[in-house]
C-alpha cells in the first residue's frame, strides 16, 4: 500500500468521524424543535380555549337578544309583559299586571338561565343567555333590557352584559287618528248617494284641487277636537277651525283647503310637518284567525259580544257546537275550531247567549260562515238565520252569513277582537280601571295594560237605526253593557283601537236623524278611507250624527293590543346597544340579580 492510498484511507474515516456528530446534530436540533413546538402548542392552547369561550358568550348574549327581538314583534303587547315602568325622570310607577302566568308571556322567560339549543359537546363550549325584566319610559315609550350571554365550564365561565334600549315603531299606534284617504270611502258614496262608485286617488295627485268624478271629501269642523299625533296620507279638509295638537301629512304643499260654503283654518297646538311620504296600511287581518283558532275563540256568522272584564256574554247561533269527526266522546269542540283533541274549550256559544272566559291569549275571531244553504228564498248559516243587525242600516255587506262582530262592555285585559266583515259597536266600550260610577272616566294610566283593538277588514261602525222615516229609534242606556243593535248611543264612550283595513270608522245612517253629541274616544283610529261619523250645519256645528272627541291613549306609546297586525314594519327597532365584557351585569335593583352570583 503506497503512502498516498494510506493517506486518503485516513482521510475518509476522518470525514465519517466528522459526519456523525453532524447527523446527530440536526436529529438533536429537529427533536429540541419540536419539544420547542409542542411546550409552545400547550401554552397557547389555554388562550384560544378563552377565545373560543369569549366568542361563545357573545353570541350566546345575542341569541338572548334575538328571542326577545322575535319575541316582541311577533306580539308586540310581549314587551307589558313582566315590565317595570318608570316616568320621565326615572322614578319607578308600577309593575305590569301582565306576568309569567298569562298566556301572552308565555314565549321567553325572564330572570332564569336558558340554554342556547346546539351549544356544548361537539360545538364546543356549552352557552346560556339571561333575559331580565324589561323597563318601560312611558314618556318616551322606550323599552330597556339588560341580556347576558355565558359560556365556558365549571370555574371557567366567561360573560358578555348588554343594556339594549328599543323604540317604539309602529305608526299607527303613535297616531290618535290615522287616515289614508282624506275622502269618503267609494263604496259608501255608492250606497248612501246612488252615485256610482268613483274612482278616487289623493286629492293632491295627480292634480291637485280637483277631486275625481263623485269624489267626496270630509271636512274637520269647530266642534271636532283630537288630542294627539294626526296622520293623513291625503289632503286635510276644514270648515271653521278644528282643535290639532301635532300634524303630519304627505300632501306637499297642505293648504287646509276649503269649500262647500264653509272657510276656516285650524288651531295647531303642536308641529306640523307635510310631504313627509306616504305611509302604507295592512290589507289582511287573518292572522288573527290563525291566533284565535290556536288559543283564541273563533266564532262563525254575525256574533255579538258583551264583555264583562275577565268573562264575556256570547250569541252566536251560526257557530257550530257539534263534534267534529274524529273528536272523542267527552269533546265539546265547536266545528269553528276544528280541533278533534279539544276537550274543554271555553269559548262555546249557545244560543240566546252564554257566558264564557276571555280566551287566554286574548285574541276572538268572527270569521264568515263556513256552511250556507239556500231553501225557499231563506238564506241560512249552518242551519241557522241569525241576523241581529237586520234593521240596523249596517254600511257595507251584512246579513245571515257574514264575519260581523258587534261588541260592548268592560275590558279588563289585553283584548283584541277581529272580524272577516265588520265590527259594530252597540255600547260604551271602557277599561275597567277608566270606570266611575258605572260610566267611562280619564284614561288609565301605567301600570294598567288593559287595551282592546278592533281590527275589522272592512268597517268598523257605531250603530245609529233610524227608522222608516228618517228619524233616531230609540235612545240606548248609557249603562255599561245595555246596548242593543236597536238603539241609539248618546254621547258614545270607546276605549280601543279601531282599525278599519280596507274601508272606513264611520256611524252608520251618519246622514240621517237627529244630532246624537259626541264621540269620545280613548285611543286610536286607522282607516283606509275617511268615514263620516255625520253632518254639519253652515256654522260648523253637528246636524246629524256625532262631533268628535278624540284623545290618544298615552299608553299605545309602548302597549299594544294582542298580536295587533304589523303595517309593514317591525314594532320595536334599536334605540341603543351597550356591551360589558367579561362581566354577569344587571341593573341595580333588578329582581334578577342574584343570577350574576352563581352559574348558569
Amino acid at each position: 500500500m503506497t503512502a498516498a492510498h494510506k493517506l486518503r484511507m485516513r482521510s475518509r474515516r476522518g470525514e465519517g468521524g466528522q459526519t456523525m456528530p453532524l447527523v446527530l446534530g440536526i436529529i438533536l436540533v429537529l427533536t429540541l424543535g419540536t419539544v420547542v413546538l409542542v411546550q409552545n402548542t400547550f401554552q397557547q392552547f389555554p388562550i384560544v380555549t378563552k377565545d373560543v369561550i369569549q366568542h361563545e358568550a357573545y353570541r350566546a348574549m345575542v341569541s338572548g337578544l334575538d328571542e326577545y327581538q322575535y319575541a316582541v314583534n311577533a306580539n308586540a303587547n310581549f314587551a307589558a309583559c313582566s315590565a317595570k315602568f318608570v316616568n320621565g325622570s326615572g322614578t319607578a310607577i308600577g309593575n305590569s299586571t301582565l306576568t309569567g302566568a298569562s298566556s301572552v308571556c308565555s314565549a321567553l322567560t325572564f330572570g332564569t338561565w336558558i340554554s342556547v339549543p346546539g351549544s356544548g359537546a361537539a360545538n364546543g363550549p356549552p352557552a346560556w343567555f339571561l333575559v331580565d325584566n324589561p323597563v318601560i319610559n312611558t314618556a318616551t315609550g322606550n323599552l330597556s333590557i339588560d341580556i347576558v350571554g355565558a359560556a365556558g365550564y365549571a370555574n371557567s365561565y366567561n360573560y358578555q352584559s348588554a343594556v339594549v334600549t328599543l323604540q317604539p315603531l309602529n305608526g299607527f299606534l303613535l297616531n290618535v287618528l290615522w287616515i289614508n284617504y282624506d275622502q269618503i270611502d267609494p263604496a259608501v258614496v255608492n250606497q248612501y248617494g246612488n252615485n256610482g262608485t268613483p274612482t278616487c286617488d289623493f286629492f293632491w295627485n295627480p292634480n291637485p284641487n280637483a277631486l275625481g268624478n263623485n269624489c267626496q271629501r270630509l271636512d274637520f269642523i269647530t266642534a271636532d277636537s283630537l288630542t294627539g299625533n294626526l296622520f293623513v296620507n291625503d289632503t286635510i279638509f276644514v270648515c271653521g277651525s278644528p282643535t290639532f295638537q301635532n300634524l303630519q301629512t304627505a300632501d306637499p304643499t297642505e293648504m287646509y283647503l276649503e269649500g262647500n260654503g264653509c272657510s276656516g283654518t285650524p288651531t295647531i297646538s303642536g308641529t306640523q310637518a307635510d310631504n313627509v311620504g306616504v305611509q302604507p296600511i295592512p290589507t289582511d287581518n287573518s292572522s288573527l284567525s290563525t291566533q284565535a283558532a290556536l288559543n283564541g275563540c273563533l266564532y262563525e256568522g254575525p256574533t255579538t259580544i258583551v264583555i264583562n272584564g275577565s268573562n264575556m256574554t256570547v250569541t252566536s247561533p251560526d257557530t257550530p257546537t257539534g263534534k267534529p269527526a274524529g273528536a272523542p266522546g267527552t269533546s265539546t269542540s265547536n266545528d269553528a275550531l276544528n280541533d278533534a283533541a279539544n276537550v274543554a274549550n271555553g269559548c262555546l256559544p249557545v244560543s240566546p247567549a252564554t257566558t264564557v272566559p276571555v280566551p287566554a291569549n286574548g285574541v276572538i275571531y268572527v270569521e264568515t260562515c263556513q256552511t250556507i244553504t239556500n231553501t225557499g228564498g231563506v238564506t241560512k248559516c249552518n242551519g241557522q238565520t241569525y241576523n241581529p243587525l237586520v234593521n240596523a242600516g249596517e254600511t257595507g255587506v251584512g246579513g245571515v252569513t257574514a264575519g260581523d262582530a258587534i261588541v260592548q262592555g268592560t275590558v279588563n285585559s289585553p283584548m283584541t277582537i277581529g272580524s272577516a266583515n265588520n265590527i259594530v259597536i252597540d255600547g260604551n266600550i271602557c277599561y275597567s280601571d277608566a270606570v266611575s260610577a258605572g260610566t267611562c272616566t280619564a284614561a288609565p294610566a301605567a301600570p294598567s295594560t288593559n287595551v282592546l283593538g278592533l281590527v275589522a277588514n272592512n268597517y268598523v261602525e257605531i250603530n245609529h237605526p233610524v227608522d222608516s222615516n228618517g228619524n233616531n229609534v230609540s235612545t240606548c242606556s248609557q249603562t255599561l253593557g245595555a246596548g242593543t243593535p236597536t238603539c241609539d248611543l248618546q254621547n258614545p264612550y270607546i276605549d280601543a283601537v279601531a282599525l278599519a283595513l280596507n274601508h272606513s270608522f264611520l256611524v252608520n245612517n251618519y246622514n240621517t236623524g237627529n244630532g246624537l253629541g259626541t264621540i269620545n274616544l280613548n285611543g286610536t283610529i286607522d282607516q283606509d278611507w275617511r268615514g263620516p261619523v255625520g253632518t254639519y250645519n253652515g256654522g260648523g256645528g253637528v246636524a246629524t250624527g256625532y262631533a268628535k272627541n278624540y284623545k290618544y291613549d298615552q299608553r299605545l306609546i309602548y302597549l299594544s293590543p294582542p298580536y295587533y297586525l304589523n303595517p309593514g314594519t317591525s314594532q320595536w327597532g334599536f334605540a341603543a346597544f351597550t356591551v360589558a365584557a367579561g362581566a354577569c351585569k344587571l341593573a341595580t335593583g333588578s329582581p334578577n340579580t342574584a343570577a350574576c352570583t352563581g352559574y348558569p
